[in-house]
């Protein structure tokens, strides 16, 4: 709420300053002022409805190997993660999800044997049934792994905190043929959001 009220109040604060400093008439600054409350108001809107919708389809189904296409999208601005470029976070489970590896493979264009540097998404999975606290590693809307048991707690509540996901600096590595493909993330503790990112 807080935030929603400094958006508007910061948004009145420019356009007032910049309607002063070219005169502008009374008319002219109103006008401006109901624009931008107008605008303030929808992103604010956008931002709650989209945290509610997002938590619904968390909690909807399992994911069964591929996001849900909206969860998808909103992986796109969800926040950034800080790493320390040791890509020494394993992952877990990338056998079951050599399907996966192989379709973002060919979305890449990349040859079996390479590695590709991109940021995958860390996202929450309440509905998971073989765990309470279960962050599958996706990439392009398909998983390709979880965080292990062990220390996927602390991560699963950091992101029920920030929407439900995260994203991360990540290294895939192409295996396809003899079906080791894996993942290694950038991802320090604790965890830290990358302002502006």
């Amino acid at each position: 709420m807080f935030a929603g009220i400094a958006r508007v109040v910061i948004g009145l604060i420019v356009v007032i300053a910049i309607c002063s400093a070219f005169a502008a008439p009374l008319a002219i600054e109103i006008a401006a002022v109901v624009v931008v409350l107008v605008l303030v108001t929808g992103w604010n809107w956008y931002v709650g409805k989209t945290f509610v919708y997002t938590a619904k389809q968390l909690t909807s189904k399992p994911f069964n190997g591929k996001l849900p296409l909206e969860l998808g999208k909103a992986t796109e601005t969800a926040v950034a993660l800080a790493g320390d470029d040791s890509y020494s976070q394993k992952i877990v489970g990338e056998k079951a999800f050599g399907d996966n590896f192989e379709d973002l493979r060919q979305y890449a264009d990349y040859p079996d044997g390479s590695m590709l540097e991109v940021q995958c998404a860390l996202v929450a999975e309440p509905a998971n049934p073989h765990s309470t606290h279960a962050v599958a590693v996706t990439c392009g809307g398909v998983v390709l792994g979880y965080i292990a048991e062990f220390e996927s707690e602390p991560l699963f509540k950091f992101l029920m905190n920030n929407r439900g996901m995260a994203r991360v600096n990540s290294n895939v590595y192409f295996s396809i043929a003899d079906g080791f493909s894996h993942v290694e993330l950038d991802l320090t503790r604790p965890y830290e959001i990358v302002k502006g990112v």
